[in-house]
């Protein structure tokens, strides 16, 4: 999440806080206004767990219905339509959640079937439904107010482009496409540029050649000079970037720009320098051991979990279909090591006997009726939380490919083998964020992203990954 993403759900978390704290409680508060009842009769810290309590059921609901998302936000009408979803379900499962805890409740205090407070679900009908509803006007108007404040005002970070590299066309296309608000192109500055020569940039302004660039950053205000050079020796303007340094100004790589916007990093236009002197691609050994405590906490406790669900899936392949329960297969690991990856048979067992390896394809016609099930609801990657505990995988992590497509995409694509410096995850920021790879187009783009993760992982990139996986099963995105 960017630091703007961050900012739109801390502080809409203070309005809301704000808002329902009061109206909550509106009976007592008015109660203390006519004097009724001493000021301290009121529990803030009880009301402020309580409001926070409602506002992260609201908050999880928007963010499995991508309210948080600036392409959105920037849709009124979708933004309306998935705020009112959002309300209604995080009504439903307050509701639950209200039971539940009075239920323990109850059995906490040793109270009888006949002592049952049932009635007072009802007084509490109308208070839920005058606090959801405020929830859903005050998001919305907040979600208004963000968008014209992030587009409208001029506060985006004013970016100069020196150079007009094929990295300059992407990053264009991408804060295009993405409705980023963090950044806006100013214009571009180019080499040997004279006056006569083309005007403009896609669009964008020439604003001047080399020996101008510290006079365009006073007078254009920019916040932001981006080298976007496909050929830097001898041409590199050091000392115009140097003085702009000096002023404050911050001076970075095309390609660090990209991958802040896009959350990869650009393998077609890479230059092996950027990957050795930017920062990341830190192994501390407590997130070492943090990772596989939690690697293994969530594999052994999701095995016991999904015992039953487990028992059903092998019964149904083994009733439905010939061959083995549980489907082996060798992949690749962590430095290029083979092991054997388990997962339910979701195919016929003999699947590519005169095929050999293929990649999957959509509508598979060797995939049977309980399998097309099974990955869909994500169930055939439940044996893979053996691979975990015996530490061949992470939970998080590249996909692991077969030996036989990692060997025929080392020789295709450059960098692939710097995804095998980590363990293979079950999930990982490739598989949130793109769909299920089918081809060497694929390979290439989930690379992209494999190589951001390996870049910047770190425990908090790891939890996001597992939050975000859990909405990706849920919704059934890239299932095949």
């Amino acid at each position: 999440m960017s630091f703007r993403g961050f900012l739109l759900v801390v502080l809409e978390t203070l309005v809301l806080l704000v808002v329902v704290v009061p109206v909550a409680h509106l009976r007592t508060v008015l109660e203390i206004l006519k004097g009724n009842v001493p000021w301290w009769h009121f529990d803030m810290s009880q009301a402020v767990i309580r409001a926070l309590l409602i506002i992260s059921v609201c908050q999880v609901t928007f963010f499995f219905n991508d309210l948080y998302a600036w392409k959105i936000i920037r849709n009124k009408h979708q933004t309306s339509i998935r705020l009112l979803e959002s309300c209604s379900y995080a009504l439903i499962l307050i509701a639950l959640l209200y039971f539940a805890l009075d239920g323990i409740d109850h059995f906490l205090l040793g109270l009888g079937p006949g002592e049952s407070r049932l009635g007072t679900y009802k007084a509490q009908i109308v208070p839920a439904l005058v606090v959801m509803g405020l929830i859903y006007f005050v998001s919305l108007g907040y979600r208004r107010a963000s968008d014209w404040t992030f587009f409208e005002l001029p506060i985006a970070d004013r970016l100069l482009m020196i150079g007009d590299g094929p990295i300059a066309e992407t990053i264009e296309r991408e804060l295009r496409e993405r409705s980023e608000p963090g950044y806006s192109v100013v214009g571009y500055i180019l080499p040997h540029w004279r006056e006569g020569d083309a005007p403009a940039v896609r669009d964008r302004p020439v604003l001047g050649a080399y020996g101008s660039i510290v006079e365009t950053v006073r007078a254009h205000g920019i916040h932001r000079v981006i080298v976007c050079l496909p050929e830097r020796r001898g041409t590199l303007p050091t000392l115009e970037l140097l003085n702009c340094r000096l002023q404050g100004v911050k001076v970075e790589e095309g390609e660090l720009l990209y991958e802040r916007i896009t959350g990869k990093i650009a393998i077609g236009k890479l230059r092996p320098s950027y990957l050795i002197f930017s920062e990341g691609f830190n192994r501390s050994k407590f997130n070492y051991i943090f990772k596989r405590a939690l690697d293994v906490g969530i594999a052994a406790t999701g095995l016991l979990l999904a015992l039953p669900v487990c028992l059903l899936t092998a019964a149904a392949i083994k009733l439905t279909s010939r061959g083995p329960v549980l489907f082996k297969q060798s992949r690749v690991g962590r430095e290029g090591r083979i092991f054997t990856l388990y997962k339910f048979r979701s195919m016929q067992s003999d699947a590519e006997s005169e095929s050999g390896p293929v990649w999957a394809r959509t509508d598979d016609a060797r995939v049977t009726a309980v399998g097309r099930l099974i990955r869909k609801l994500r169930v055939d990657e439940i044996p893979q939380f053996l691979n975990v505990l015996k530490s061949e995988m992470s939970f998080v992590g590249p996909r692991p490919e077969r030996p036989f497509f990692v060997e025929e995409l080392k020789r295709e694509i450059p960098f692939y083998t710097e995804r095998l410096v980590v363990k293979p995850g079950i999930t990982g920021w490739a598989q949130i964020n793109y769909r299920y790879g089918a081809s060497k187009e694929d390979a290439i783009e989930k690379l992209q992203y494999d190589l951001y993760y390996i870049k910047n992982m770190s425990i908090y990139l790891d939890i996001i990954i597992l939050l975000r996986t859990v909405k990706v099963v849920l919704l059934g995105f890239g299932a095949r």
